[in-house]
């Protein structure tokens, strides 16, 4: 069985790329706060569900591609590639640009604690896969 094989882990390691992705965005975000006309992104939390509901339907019995050379299903590997959405923040300056940094910083704090979390239980996950393989008394 191949690491790929378990759900568990699959759905972490989308969980990782998803807020990954988000990060850039955010990060983009603060970079461009002096930019007129800039207006902040965000990549929603629905992109992600779609993504875990493709996977859930693949995990119950749907067809899954495990090789290049299949024809329809999912994907073994997390390949989701995500849009950004335009979503100005509360305030909007003179020049145009609708970035608030408090509000950029607080959605990258919780990504932040988010990300941390779901490596932290990839992480776990593979421990315990290593200590079942342990031999007895090993």
């Amino acid at each position: 069985m191949a690491f790929d094989d378990i759900t568990v882990l699959s759905t972490l390691r989308d969980a990782l790329g998803y807020h990954n992705a988000r990060q850039r965005v955010l990060a983009e975000n603060v970079a461009n706060v002096n930019t007129p006309g800039f207006t902040p992104g965000d990549i929603s939390q629905g992109q992600f569900e779609r993504v875990l509901s493709g996977q859930a339907s693949a995990a119950t019995g749907g067809l899954r591609a495990t090789d290049p050379r299949h024809f329809g299903g999912g994907t073994a590997g997390s390949t989701a590639a995500y849009r950004s959405e335009a979503r100005p923040d509360s305030e909007t300056t003179v020049n145009g640009n609708s970035v608030v940094i408090e509000e950029q910083m607080v959605r990258a704090n919780e990504n932040r604690m988010k990300y941390e979390t779901a490596l932290s239980l990839y992480q776990k996950s593979l421990n315990m896969m290593r200590l079942a393989a342990r031999p007895p008394g090993g």
